[in-house]
């Protein structure tokens, strides 16, 4: 695969200089891998750096200044400050924040700055300023333990019950209605969720009292046949498609990734279908210069057209702090996969484990998350116990 998003290289005064030196001065940014000058026993200036192109696998112009969903997204186009940075590379240069406060004031210099060099108009600097102070970027997320999630807003991962799905779908979706789940999240490719159609099935998962928010299919399946994946998605009434990655990506396969699900997105938002990413633990392997592929994603993607479906388990088995991620990327995580880790580190029911959910869903909001959809790769005894005692579980569960 090899890279498609390029970044226009625009010149702007010195200014803009100035206020990139300011934000990339200290660490420059810790995702940039390093160039041919910061490899060479030269010494090298902040500026000379600049020239080399320091966010090669930051925030895109395909967005707009995002901090997160509703007030908190300026609308304001995230600018091409020269040299590949942008505005939100220049602002998240400063991160992490010690609170709201600092952040908001953080963001006010910067888009003072950016008004006064003519980049943003005033309008789009008080935007930019509103949405920054509309975020909750910085601020304390508590878990009070007063707090249960909406019945509403619970699903079950079917890949919990693959077992049975296949001979018995109508006798499996029952019975996890029967104990409580309200929604379900088939995956498979189109036209082939558990050997059957789209058409097939998705009238049992009805029958069974079951909505689908989400369907899980290919990264093929988006790139060479969309028709065929909205049509899926409309036969399950699905507001969400995820696909999964490979462990062998380059950085490069990677943006090229991210590209395709900015141009299919735009194209899936206007049947009102919303493409996400389901992660593994692999995206967050450090590639060159510290980089990695997750921050591609998630960097060079559009919040307006690509969600992301956090697994917790999978970020949690490398070490990815679920929750410093919703900090580091507010709004992004339409949906999460609740997995629980057993101590030995493989798969337990939700709530068995050892992962703190409550921690988590405190920053759900922060995180923008839709749909909490549980799920065991290895469940025992059977796919429908597991099921049935991760919902309750979760149920029980207070934030």
């Amino acid at each position: 695969m090899h890279s498609s998003s390029a970044r226009p290289s625009h010149h702007r005064s010195r200014r803009a200089r100035r206020l990139l030196a300011a934000s990339l001065a200290a660490t420059l940014l810790p995702f940039a891998p390093a160039t041919a000058a910061e490899a060479s026993t030269e010494p090298v200036t902040v500026t000379d750096q600049l020239t080399t192109d320091n966010c090669p696998w930051g925030y895109t112009t395909s967005s707009t200044v995002f901090f997160g969903r509703d007030g908190a997204d300026s609308g304001v186009p995230n600018r091409d400050l020269g040299d590949g940075c942008t505005i939100l590379d220049a602002i998240w240069a400063r991160a992490p924040f010690a609170d709201h406060g600092g952040f908001v004031s953080t963001v006010s210099g910067l888009a003072n700055t950016l008004r006064q060099d003519g980049v943003i108009t005033p309008d789009e600097s008080a935007s930019v300023v509103r949405a920054a102070a509309g975020s909750e970027v910085g601020r304390p997320q508590p878990a009070p333990g007063t707090r249960a999630l909406p019945d509403d807003r619970i699903g079950l991962v079917l890949y919990t019950v693959r077992a049975t799905m296949p001979a018995a779908p109508e006798a499996t979706l029952a019975a996890l209605a029967a104990c409580g789940y309200r929604n379900a999240e088939p995956s498979g490719a189109v036209n082939n969720f558990y050997g059957k159609s789209a058409t097939t099935l998705a009238p049992l998962v009805a029958d069974a009292g079951l909505s689908v928010p989400s369907i899980g299919i290919g990264l093929g399946d988006l790139q060479n046949n969309l028709d065929g994946v909205i049509a899926n998605a409309r036969a399950f009434d699905a507001k969400y498609v995820r696909i999964s990655g490979s462990g062998s990506w380059t950085l490069d396969d990677y943006a090229e990734v991210a590209a395709t699900l900015n141009a299919v997105g735009a194209k899936l938002k206007q049947a009102g279908i919303t493409v996400a990413y389901h992660n593994h633990g692999f995206e967050f392997t450090t590639q060159n210069g510290g980089v990695r592929g997750y921050d591609v994603l998630v960097r060079e993607t559009d919040p307006n057209l690509v969600a992301m479906e956090l697994d917790l388990y999978w970020a949690s088995s490398v070490g990815a702090d679920p929750v410093e991620l919703i900090k580091q990327y507010p709004g992004r995580f339409s949906l999460f996969h609740v997995k629980d880790m057993a101590a030995n580190g493989s798969f337990a029911d939700v709530g068995e484990g050892t992962i703190d959910f409550a921690r988590i869903f405190a920053y759900s909001e922060m995180g923008g998350v839709d749909y909490f959809l549980t799920e065991n790769d290895s469940p025992r005894p059977d796919g429908v116990s597991s099921a049935c005692d991760s919902y309750a579980n979760l149920r029980a569960l207070r934030y």
